[in-house]
């Protein structure tokens, strides 16, 4: 990432706004050189039922990196995928707070977020129907608070969430989703 991305998450925001319906540009322009990526993911009819579809169109997450590693998790119901701490955005929440909440509640690793890295749009399809959710997601760069690589979480995750593994990965795995995103933004 080139120095100029490298911007405080603290910005200037319109405290009337409510976050969770900002668009994907409105975001990007808070904090200057983002990545941007758009995609279509299509879901089988078992994974549309866990979609949520409400106001609440924005996840967020963190890409926490120490020392050329990058901590991520894996979830029980998507066995298959290494992904970003992150979640969906809580009401009356700035992206930057909701990022590092997030970390915290998935991996037991308090963070300082340091600028926003990326905003993904996606669009959700129901695989052999009509319905679909667009979604974005806002990925940060942040770094733990304590020195080194903090020790996941024995029991990562809320009660209600499926965190089954949190580990810091040297290089990425091969089944990360959007590997393509998380080897640019790592520089692997």
């Amino acid at each position: 990432m080139s120095d100029g991305a490298q911007r405080d998450a603290t910005v200037d925001v319109d405290e009337s706004i409510d976050d969770r319906i900002l668009s994907p540009d409105a975001l990007a322009a808070r904090y200057g050189d983002v990545v941007r990526r758009s995609n279509r993911i299509e879901l089988p009819a078992e994974q549309w039922d866990g979609l949520a579809t409400d106001e609440g169109r924005w996840g967020v997450g963190a890409l926490v990196a120490r020392d050329g590693h990058a901590l991520l998790v894996r979830e029980g119901s998507k066995a298959s995928d290494w992904v970003l701490p992150g979640g969906k955005l809580e009401p009356d929440e700035r992206h930057a707070e909701g990022a590092a909440r997030e970390v915290e509640e998935e991996t037991g690793i308090a963070v300082t977020v340091d600028t926003l890295l990326a905003v993904s749009e996606q669009t959700f399809v129901e695989a052999g129907g009509e319905r679909e959710f667009e979604f974005s997601f806002a990925t940060f760069g942040a770094t733990p608070v304590a020195e080194g690589r903090p020790t996941p979480a024995e029991e990562p995750g809320l009660a209600d969430e499926d965190i089954v593994e949190v580990r810091w990965h040297e290089t990425p795995p091969d089944d990360a989703f959007d590997r393509a995103l998380l080897v640019d933004l790592m520089d692997w």
